[in-house]
């Protein structure tokens, strides 16, 4: 897609925006699509005015570098200009595409950027695992999406208007952002995973299973269970431009399963 311009305040041209039925499959949390979406807001200085727009990944490229080498040439030419940029990821970076957003922003140290992410995309391997630390560590906030977040993101970039489901707030995604918000902390904190996923051959879907350690009950201490208590809503509760995480889940004994 090409880079567009419009205001927060204002509507979007319906020929870039999402399909309602495409944005579920998309960023499903509890589904494997073989294909990210990006979804990113740019900020000039102060102006309260963004650029708007979303791209995929291609046959050759992930997302992100979609984004980076065709979407951001803008940037290049305004180099002394402060600019905020915000990122809407169905999956997480790879350690690859971590290395190469942190070389964008040692290249334009007047952008800063925050990313928010639908899955973690093989978090069990360490080179993803590391290059998610290292970014965060180069300044880059990451979360992993909340409700307001995806409602945000409903509103935003999805073609909803001519449906009835105006207001997108899919409750049924709770649990899968809850277990992807543990292993995000364990990943943050340089502990083993404490996240199992697998596909069930009869079907293809997957399956979540939470299995925790010693080392993951010292960093993560309350239950799994408060999801409907006022501290559970308390996390997904903030907007996108200012949302907090800490951790705040304690799982004694036997596995937890989401199948």
């Amino acid at each position: 897609p090409t880079l567009c311009f419009y205001p927060l305040t204002g509507d979007s041209p319906f020929s870039l925006l999402i399909q309602p039925k495409e944005f579920r499959e998309i960023f499903d949390p509890s589904a494997f699509p073989k294909v990210t979406y990006l979804l990113y807001e740019i900020r000039w200085g102060s102006s309260p005015k963004f650029w708007r727009n979303w791209c995929p990944n291609t046959p050759t490229q992930h997302a992100e570098i979609n984004c980076l080498e065709n979407d951001f040439k803008e940037i290049h030419h305004r180099p002394s200009e402060c600019c905020s940029i915000t990122w809407f990821l169905s999956w997480s970076p790879c350690g690859l595409c971590c290395r190469v957003i942190s070389q964008f922003l040692k290249v334009h140290p007047k952008v800063t950027l925050q990313i928010y992410v639908g899955r973690l995309f093989r978090h069990r391997d360490k080179r993803n695992r590391q290059g998610l630390r290292d970014l965060v560590s180069s300044g880059v906030n990451i979360y992993i999406m909340s409700l307001p977040a995806y409602d945000y993101c409903w509103r935003t970039f999805v073609d909803h208007r001519t449906r009835e489901d105006d207001i997108y707030w899919p409750w049924y995604f709770t649990p899968w952002m809850i277990l992807y918000m543990l292993e995000f902390q364990c990943i943050l904190q340089g502990l083993p995973p404490c996240l199992q996923i697998w596909l069930k051959n009869y079907t293809g879907s997957p399956a979540f299973q939470l299995v925790l350690q010693e080392s993951h009950r010292k960093i993560l201490w309350q239950s799994l269970h408060t999801a409907n208590s006022h501290k559970q809503q308390s996390i997904f509760r903030p907007k996108p431009s200012d949302e907090r995480w800490h951790p705040s889940m304690y799982v004694h004994g036997s596995p937890v399963s989401h199948q």
